[in-house]
């Protein structure tokens, strides 16, 4: 029995999402960003045995659509918050390529992604009440211990 390509599975999948679409008369809203992760696992599940390459668009492709099906069901108000996401990403598909190929390079870019994307979450976030009192109380205890600390030496 011969191989299905990719591009064969794919279409495949997208005629069968569309098929249970029409049949169940779900909302096209949903649809989307399924085929996003379809996509995405695709990459990821064609990684294995193969170039450990397409871990990096898998896991794009994956994050995003996950990203985008959660807006979707709970809204996209949410995306102010979740914005830094889309830095993230990339890194999600990075650190997988670097579990297989132990590439520092890969590491270090995936890290420094991730960091960015640690900082932005951390400002975005800023902007509610409670996370600012929760960021001074901690900043203020980090005074005290560096304070006592300091006075034991």
């Amino acid at each position: 029995m011969p191989r299905a390509s990719i591009s064969a599975i794919l279409v495949s999948t997208f005629l069968i999402i569309t098929g249970l679409v029409l049949i169940l008369n779900l909302s096209v809203n949903y649809v989307w960003s399924m085929i996003l992760i379809l996509l995405g696992l695709t990459f990821e599940f064609g990684a294995f045995g193969k170039s450990a390459g397409r871990f990096i668009p898998g896991g794009i492709l994956t994050t995003i659509g996950l990203l985008f099906l959660f807006c979707t069901i709970m809204g996209f108000s949410y995306m102010s918050y979740l914005w830094p996401i889309f830095v993230v990403a990339p890194a999600i598909g990075m650190i997988q390529t670097y579990i297989v190929n132990r590439n520092k390079g890969i590491l270090v870019a995936s890290t420094v992604l991730f960091g960015i994307g640690a900082v932005l979450f951390g400002i975005s976030l800023y902007q509610w009440k409670f996370v600012r009192i929760i960021f001074g109380i901690t900043v203020i205890v980090f005074g005290i211990i560096l304070l006592t600390a300091t006075r034991k030496k």
